[in-house]
């Protein structure tokens, strides 16, 4: 009796399937998920934060020079943004120079003169009558400081509260 008579024939070993992945795999799609998520979450905090200037910005495309309230509804929509923005600070409570004050002081770009004039010819101009002459003016500038102030940098705001504290 030979002992090799017993053996079974040699098998290849089965095909390496691709189900379950390997652990590299697996850490490879949980960070994917996780920058898909952190994405995701950080996009709807940015729409949610802007909302507030997108809704300024298409109400101050509504404003009308031809209404005797133009300058007004100006100063409101500033006040109404700013309001939103800057919880922190008595914004409602602000007024004249000290309105005009906080306006160039959270105005991002680098104190631009005619920006001040035009601030503070615009709150000169709420109390005198028919005085639409440079409502455009006003507007660019209202339309500028909604573009750039808000939101608001946490440096901004930090010297802000200083300034009014």
């Amino acid at each position: 009796m030979n002992p090799l008579d017993n053996l079974k024939d040699i098998h290849a070993p089965s095909a390496i399937g691709v189900w379950p992945p390997a652990y590299g795999w697996w850490i490879l799609a949980m960070l994917i998920l996780a920058v898909i998520v952190f994405t995701s979450i950080w996009a709807v905090n940015y729409y949610k934060i802007r909302a507030a200037k997108r809704q300024a910005l298409q109400e101050l495309a509504l404003i009308d020079h031809q209404h005797k309230e133009g300058l007004a509804q100006l100063n409101q929509l500033l006040k109404r943004a700013s309001i939103r923005y800057f919880t922190s600070i008595n914004v409602h409570q602000m007024y004249g120079d000290d309105w005009v004050k906080f306006l160039v002081t959270s105005f991002n770009k680098k104190h631009n003169q005619e920006f001040i004039d035009n601030i503070t010819s615009l709150q000169q101009s709420l109390y005198k009558q028919d005085s639409t002459d440079n409502f455009d003016s006003y507007k660019k500038h209202t339309s500028d400081w909604l573009r750039t102030a808000l939101p608001p940098k946490k440096s901004v705001i930090k010297q802000l509260e200083q300034d009014h504290a």
